[in-house]
């Protein structure tokens, strides 16, 4: 079962926990950093056996990273055992009330008061206990509970938090936060809804919704989709970053046609009759940057105003829709707490809703009225290379769809589409260059500062470039427009303090030329990223020629190699860098 918690991993790698039960006892074990950590702990003590078992990976957001803090958390009576994902909000009213009753806290979670509050509201039956404190508690959470004195149950319970209960041929039992984990255990799975609990027995297990059985639909377990592998490369995310081509060419796969140039998909039949004005994209982090890409193209092709919105912004602000309105919403890890808390805001007010995601029976998922699957397969570099280029890519079909509906010229479209199916090819000539992009990174990771500089289409693709860079090589990296640069940052640039320009061969082209003279007239040094060779550059990367639309796919890629490069120079951690986790469930 270790095993399984490792692949959690990338959900957070502060610290691990497990609680081991057999009949009458209950065994706790923890230790700080990976799940490495405690697998070594818990193979030192042979005595262990055990027939239910909960285990969690922290990502610390409610104190610091130590033994105390890591999950699971035990009641003050040390028979109430609790594994939780998301945030209590309201956990520090709890804590003094329980506090106020004489209960002790010995670490600074909000978990820790669930435990208690379980103990604190014990009834005869354990469920039914649970769902009373679970009331008691605001905002979001999913919790399995083991309890001492119970010894042939557990309980789970979901609201919002993503919940998976799967079994499999020998009623072995299973909850967890992503399908990932129970690949090769299970058979079958049900992806839980929001109050439901579930409590297992020996041999069987119930669904409880609204204090009422319930049942659920049962889905066979994928585990091929699931399995995910380095094979012989050093990291995932290099080996991420070249199944792009192929991911790509499994986006195009049924929607889009070589022959007819014809875009044919499900999740656009309830567009034929709709006559969008505006769209708004909802997104976090590097969804957010492929929404600032894709607003380009609704806006340039299909003539549709577009509003982003950061997702953790836009729940505070009012929320207006209409019916000519679309809401779109991109996740990389399909369960972003900031984005799901937007979408049950707008479903309130009965807003159009298309999401763009990975995984079938995701939150995002289930709550849209309709959307893409990526088709990126599973993601485990913390740092998103795959998913981001997968999003951008059926952004990029969607508003084509939209544009040929409403206005563009085939000629036009035909030409954007040509260059499209030739996007994989174009990223293959990339990866292939990855020896010149290794020489080049090998002399920035001796800079400590970085300006990534845009125009037009790159807004979103310098921004993208600069954070995977920050994230993984610990280097400040600063995306800034190539015009605003003689507004003032021009006066940090230096000889320690290169830029990395994306200037490909478009109407842009003559303008960058401007800001690299700037920028060289002050003795600063210029990564340049062209399709045409630009003399005055102090290093150059050069990509395939394209149209104005496709160049930033293109581009998007030499900024992933470049980071990744940059960082496997300086000997990082690049699949799990530090203080980061990649499916981001808290608020």
């Amino acid at each position: 079962m270790l095993h399984g918690l490792q692949r959690l991993e990338y959900r957070g790698y502060d610290s691990a926990g497990m609680a081991i039960g057999d009949e009458t006892h209950i065994r706790l074990t923890k230790a700080v950093g990976k799940v490495a950590n405690l697998w070594i702990k818990i193979e030192k003590d042979t005595t262990i056996w055990w027939n239910r078992w909960i285990a969690h990976t922290r990502w610390a957001t409610h104190g610091w990273v130590t033994e105390t803090n890591c999950h699971p958390h035990v009641s003050n009576d040390g028979s109430i055992y609790v594994v939780h994902n998301w945030i209590i909000e309201n956990y520090a009213k709890l804590r003094g009330e329980l506090h106020d009753k004489w209960y002790t806290f010995s670490s600074e979670t909000d978990t820790e008061v669930v435990a208690n509050l379980i103990q604190d509201l014990r009834t005869w039956d354990l469920w039914e206990t649970i769902d009373l404190a679970v009331q008691k508690c605001r905002w979001a959470y999913a919790l399995v509970v083991m309890h001492r004195d119970v010894p042939d149950s557990l309980v789970g319970i979901k609201l919002w938090s993503p919940l998976i209960f799967a079994y499999d041929t020998n009623n072995n039992f299973f909850f967890s936060s992503d399908a990932q984990a129970l690949s090769g255990y299970v058979d079958k799975m049900i992806y839980l809804e929001e109050w439901d609990s579930v409590i297992v027995s020996w041999w069987d297990y119930a669904i409880h919704a609204d204090w009422k059985l319930a049942t659920r639909d049962i889905e066979t377990f994928n585990q091929e989709a699931l399995v995910a592998s380095k094979w012989s490369y050093k990291h995932f995310m290099l080996k991420e970053i070249e199944e792009q081509p192929n991911i790509v060419r499994r986006i195009f796969k049924w929607r889009l046609s070589s022959d007819t140039f014809n875009l044919h998909s499900d999740a656009y039949h309830g567009m034929q009759k709709e006559k969008y004005r505006f769209v708004t994209f909802v997104a976090c982090g590097t969804s957010h940057y492929a929404w600032c890409l894709a607003s380009y193209w609704f806006e340039d092709l299909a003539l549709i105003q577009t509003k982003n919105e950061i997702a953790s912004e836009y729940e505070n602000k009012t929320m207006h829709t209409d019916h000519q309105t679309l809401h779109i919403f991109i996740s990389q890890s399909w369960e972003t707490a900031d984005s799901i808390a937007c979408l049950r805001l707008l479903q309130e007010q009965w807003a159009n809703t298309f999401g763009v995601v990975n995984v079938p029976g995701s939150t995002i998922a289930r709550l849209t009225d309709s959307g893409l699957y990526t088709r990126a397969g599973t993601e485990i570099g913390v740092a998103s290379t795959k998913a981001f280029t997968a999003q951008t890519v059926c952004l990029l079909l969607t508003s084509l769809y939209l544009a040929k509906k409403r206005w563009l010229r085939y000629a036009i479209y035909q030409n954007i589409v040509r260059e499209l199916l030739q996007l994989p090819t174009y990223i293959e000539t990339v990866i292939q260059q990855w020896e010149i992009i290794q020489s080049i990174a090998t002399q920035l990771a001796t800079y400590k500062n970085f300006f990534f500089l845009w125009r037009h289409y790159h807004v979103p693709i310098a921004a993208e470039a600069a954070l995977k860079f920050k994230e993984i090589t610990y280097l400040h990296a600063e995306s800034y427009p190539a015009g605003e640069l003689k507004h003032g940052p021009l006066a940090l640039i230096d000889a320690d303090t290169p830029s990395i320009l994306f200037m490909p061969h478009d109407l842009m082209f003559e303008k960058n030329l401007s800001t690299l003279q700037e920028i060289k007239a002050r003795n600063g040094k210029v990564l340049v990223i062209s399709d045409k060779k630009v003399d005055w550059a102090t290093w150059q990367i050069t990509i395939p020629t394209s149209t104005p639309e496709i160049y930033p796919l293109i581009t998007n890629v030499v900024g992933q190699l470049l980071a990744y490069h940059t960082a496997d120079i300086l000997n990082n951690d690049i699949d799990k860098p530090r203080n980061l986790a990649k499916s981001v469930t808290v608020k």
